[in-house]
């Protein structure tokens, strides 16, 4: 069901902090030994994250059990296809307003915070170029009203 879909990106999200885009490109292969393989990072994947998948996958196979897409997300029309799921799909399985951007944010906020701002540490994790890591690690010591994090 899309609830199933739903609560795995938000996992994905919300724990690793995820972009859409790594949401739909993620392939069944960059998953291995516990750990997601994104671009040069090697990802441990959080306990609730890995059982989120796994009733994903289960689901996946039941639904598509001949689909070859290699796609870790597929739905309906991407099963039978090679392609990967839209932007638009990722947006509305989610339902969050904000999108992956406004969750992935909060949680580099999140982490920024408990590393006591470690750009480095905040880098690695997410993919951040230190630029941009630092920048949300200057929220971190700004009064609360200050506008919502960089993109």
């Amino acid at each position: 069901s899309s609830d199933v879909c739903s609560s795995d990106l938000c996992a994905l999200v919300a724990f690793h902090g995820l972009r859409s885009h790594e949401l739909r490109t993620l392939q069944l292969a960059d998953l291995q030994d516990r750990h997601l393989h994104l671009d040069r990072r090697v990802i441990p994947l959080a306990e609730p994250v890995r059982q989120r998948i796994s009733t994903w996958l289960d689901h996946r196979a039941a639904r598509w059990p001949n689909s070859t897409n290699p796609h870790l997300f597929i739905h309906f029309r991407t099963a039978r296809l090679n392609d990967e799921v839209g932007a638009r799909w990722v947006f509305l399985t989610l339902g969050l307003p904000g999108g992956t951007q406004a969750l992935r944010a909060d949680r580099i906020l999140h982490e920024a915070a408990a590393t006591r701002g470690d750009a480095r540490r905040l880098s690695d994790l997410f993919g951040l170029s230190i630029q941009h890591a630092t920048r949300y690690t200057a929220l971190i010591h700004e009064p609360s009203d200050t506008p919502d994090a960089p993109h």
